[in-house]
């Protein structure tokens, strides 16, 4: 990786760092409140209709951003063609709603979901509309301005939600805060970006999308699988109420690989397809940025776990026990985050490099086998069947990106051993050391604390003593080339 778009990409992973912790912040603070206001039928009624959004979502898109972003060159005809594929897609999935919320009412028996999904189905056609200013935005590297709608929709999405939990919309205050960050998003990258709007079409260059996300298409359907799957077995067959307990742990346990996602996966996209070309160049740009999410996402997901109790008790409960029938499954579900966020920069490179079918192939073998377990692990373990399921099932990507990345680019699992090898070994002390409070103290705010603080440091310093400080040299590195670097010229399209 050249040193001007290392520094680019560091630049950016940072503008775009700071925007999701403000963002992760609000989120989680909103859902705080909200945790402590709704009850767990409203969380499954939700959970329930976002399954047939999020199928939806798959078709809304069919690829054709990823094949737009990891073009080497693209003409202007393409990208305008790449627009409309996507205004298309988008009122078809808005029309389809209907029909699935009719669907949604004989599966899960309640009136509700229906209308819900109808009103999250207009966020597709909203999407839509915000394709061709992001996508360009995202193309140039400018994920600076891409921080100035991430922050204002998460504001615009706190204040509905606020609004409305605390004027009685129960489930709605989700719904409608969604919504309003969707259009709060568009409205803004147009005015970051403004470009007039043309009708350009060209079939050649629309089969090339449509046939390069073909792969990403269905990759993502065995996506909805792996991440839904459990939400339907769950819902269909036990309700609105277990439903809830498990969106609430399936959702704390995916708050990090949420956050990682959101903040590296475009820019990790765009940067690795300027040097897809290059598998020496991936291989050290892959290998650092693995060091960066290990290390957080280790961190993060075993401090949700050893204060689980604390979170869901006082927290989320406000000072009840409303939330603890999730409590194991978040256990579990904290170690399915860990394993998910360690994935992430995998899929950049993969879809990168121009192999998209890979991502294809390693979901489907997933999701036939989660789909399998799924109802006998409810059946005999309850809800927390269902979360091993989802965390093993998982965790079975690594036995098929690993030995294809050793194949395409010539990365040894050694070396991503290596990576990883002092954020688990810092992760296990953290664990065990959380295990030691439990014995010592009962649940409070004070041990809340003192996991989170003396568990951090304890981390930290681990991971700073095996690593002999490595990551805190080079960050401090590209910071200070970053404040000192003058500007590098935008990388644009043709």
């Amino acid at each position: 990786m050249t040193e001007s778009l290392r520094y680019k990409t560091a630049a950016n992973l940072s503008y775009n760092l700071v925007a999701r912790l403000f963002v992760f912040a609000l989120s989680s603070a909103t859902g705080i409140i909200l945790a402590r206001n709704l009850t767990s039928s409203d969380y499954g009624i939700v959970g329930f209709a976002m399954i047939f959004i999020e199928f939806l979502q798959r078709f809304n898109d069919f690829g054709i951003t990823s094949s737009v972003v990891q073009k080497e060159n693209i003409k202007e005809k393409e990208l305008y063609t790449a627009f409309l594929l996507k205004i298309i897609f988008g009122f078809l999935m808005f029309s389809l709603s209907f029909a699935l919320g009719w669907v949604s009412q004989i599966t899960f028996n309640d009136p509700a979901v229906k209308w819900v999904i109808v009103v999250l189905a207009a966020n597709l056609f909203l999407d839509s509309l915000g394709f061709l200013p992001t996508t360009i935005l995202t193309r140039e590297l400018k994920f600076k301005r891409l921080t100035i709608p991430q922050i204002g929709a998460r504001v615009v999405a706190t204040v509905v939600a606020l609004t409305t939990v605390y004027m009685g919309f129960r489930y709605w205050s989700i719904v409608l805060s969604n919504v309003a960050a969707n259009l709060t998003t568009v409205a803004i990258v147009w005015v970051l970006c403004p470009i007039p709007l043309k009708f350009r079409w060209d079939s050649n260059a629309a089969m090339e999308q449509l046939k390069f996300g073909s792969n990403l298409l269905f990759a993502g359907l065995m996506v909805l699988v792996l991440h839904n799957a459990g939400n339907f077995t769950i819902g269909a067959v036990t309700g609105a109420a277990a439903l809830g307990y498990y969106s609430i742990a399936l959702n704390w346990g995916c708050k990090v690989p949420g956050f990682i996602s959101d903040a590296i996966g475009n820019i990790l996209l765009s940067t690795f397809s300027r040097v897809q070309r290059d598998a020496e160049r991936l291989n050290r740009g892959y290998l650092t940025m693995l060091e960066y999410v290990s290390f957080t996402a280790i961190l993060f997901n075993i401090l949700i776990l050893i204060a689980s109790k604390e979170l869901l008790t006082l927290v989320l409960g406000a000072n009840t026990g409303k939330w603890l029938p999730a409590l194991l499954s978040l256990h579990i579900l904290c170690i399915y985050g860990a394993f998910r966020a360690l994935l992430e920069p995998v899929k950049s490179l993969i879809i990168a490099i121009g192999r998209p079918s890979l991502i294809l192939k390693s979901n489907a073998i997933v999701a036939v086998l989660q789909v399998l377990c799924l109802y006998p692990a409810l059946v005999s373990f309850d809800i927390a069947g269902v979360a091993v399921v989802v965390t093993l099932s998982y965790s079975l990507q690594y036995l098929i990106y690993f030995p294809a990345m050793q194949r395409e680019i010539d990365l040894p699992f050694s070396s991503i051993f290596r990576s990883i090898r002092p954020a688990l070994l810092s992760g296990w002390a953290l664990a065990t050391f959380g295990c030691v409070i439990d014995l010592f103290m009962s649940t409070s705010w004070f041990s809340l604390a003192v996991k989170l603080i003396l568990g951090s440091i304890l981390y930290i310093a681990l991971y700073g003593i095996i690593t002999k400080w490595k990551i805190l040299k080079e960050s401090r590195e590209i910071i200070g080339a970053i404040l000192l670097k003058p500007g590098d010229s935008e990388v644009t399209p043709n």
